[in-house]
């Protein structure tokens, strides 16, 4: 089991590695362009892997926690309760992180499909994944209050507003394109806030560790989730302002036609 948890856990590295680089070429490519459609294909299969890998390995480690994290020791049964105890709790966490990305580049991936397909954002299938994202996050919140962890209370209630975000863009019988879009962008730029915050939490931890002694740690792990989230709520207010003036104009271009004779 232990060596089957490593390869999922080299898997994710090299998914995550190719994503991190996928993830900028639809942004600063041409909406609606073959470049952007391609490239954010790839990008999402890639975090379907990341995301993938990431549960699978989770999964272990709360299976077998202390086979996962002291393969071949012999621990006293304080010390492997306490083990078990500690991998449990960040083998939690880390699974709600990969719920909460795989849940975001399916709800955004949905609500492109939501114009041919109206009603699939609403399928029983993904509401359930959301709902699980929110208990998920009750759960992690819960844990981190307990513990006094602040990073598992900021990722916990994290989950639990996107859960809920998502659902809310579950409920109209029918979304408008600038509601489809902003879904779209929402999920998939939440994606991209996962990907970056494990760069900057694991692959750059070394280099933090220099720059971000003792707690200070934490901003590692907020960096990301917090320039994602100005991203997507500029971009939401950018949307919203252009589908609230757009019948304004149009009416007023409307009065402003000549008649003709």
């Amino acid at each position: 089991m232990p060596l089957i948890h490593t390869l999922l856990v080299y898997t994710h590295i090299l998914f995550g590695a190719v994503a991190l680089v996928l993830f900028w070429l639809p942004v600063a490519a041409k909406k609606g362009s073959r470049l952007h459609r391609l490239v954010g294909r790839y990008y999402a299969w890639a975090m379907y892997a990341v995301a993938l890998s990431a549960l699978l390995s989770c999964l272990l480690v709360l299976i077998d926690p202390v086979g996962i994290r002291r393969p071949g020791l012999t621990l006293n049964a304080e010390t492997a309760a306490n083990v078990a105890r500690g991998a449990r709790m960040g083998g939690l966490f880390l699974l709600m992180l990969a719920v909460l990305t795989f849940a975001s580049v399916r709800h955004g991936l949905l609500a492109l499909r939501e114009r041919q397909q109206p009603g699939v954002l609403r399928s029983t299938a993904h509401r359930g994944l959301l709902v699980a994202l929110g208990v998920l996050g009750l759960v992690v919140t819960g844990i981190g209050l307990n513990f006094a962890n602040v990073l598992l209370q900021i990722f916990g209630g994290i989950s639990v507003v996107v859960s809920i975000s998502m659902l809310r863009e579950t409920r109209p019988q029918r979304l408008t394109a600038t509601q489809r879009t902003i879904a779209h962008l929402g999920g998939l730029i939440g994606s991209g806030i996962g990907a970056h915050t494990a760069f900057f939490a694991f692959g750059g931890a070394r280099f933090f560790a220099d720059l971000l002694p003792g707690q200070w740690q934490t901003l590692a792990w907020v960096i990301a989730p917090a320039i994602g989230t100005v991203a997507i709520i500029r971009l939401n207010r950018r949307y919203r302002r252009a589908e609230q003036t757009a019948p304004v104009v149009g009416q007023h271009l409307g009065r402003s036609r000549p008649t003709s004779p």
